[in-house]
């Protein structure tokens, strides 16, 4: 369950990210989609960072112990919150669109549970219905 959430989610959040920047570009124009666009990447490279370091939480696997990781999931939303800053405030990007691209890291992993709730309980109802026949 953890290996097909830690590939689908950074998935949904791309292409929940794909999507938004369209409706950003054709709705806000130019400034607002290329904020998109440096949100929806932010909001993909967290989603990963997210996904990678639960795995090592709940399983303890590869080099790091997973209460480690749990510390690196701490530093890594000190870190979002770093980067995100320096692109508002320092580098300018727009922050509309730069919100908007960042809303795909929630619609993306929404999505992601959604599936993996759909995909659980196929096997559990062929189960239940097998047993009623």
């Amino acid at each position: 369950m953890i290996d097909q959430l830690k590939t689908q989610t950074p998935r949904y959040v791309a292409v929940s990210a794909i999507v938004l920047v369209g409706l950003a570009f054709v709705l806000g124009g130019p400034v607002v989609g290329i904020g998109a666009v440096v949100g929806g990447v932010v909001a993909t490279l967290d989603a990963w960072a997210i996904t990678w370091l639960a795995k090592r939480i709940v399983t303890g696997a590869g080099f790091i112990g997973s209460g480690l990781a749990a510390g690196l999931l701490g530093v890594k939303l000190v870190v979002l919150l770093a980067v995100c800053w320096a692109l508002l405030a320092r580098l300018g990007a727009d922050p509309l669109g730069f919100s908007l691209g960042l809303g795909a890291l929630v619609i993306g992993m929404l999505l992601a549970g959604v599936d993996l709730l759909i995909r659980e309980a196929h096997p559990a109802r062929d189960v239940q219905a097998a047993g009623e026949g």
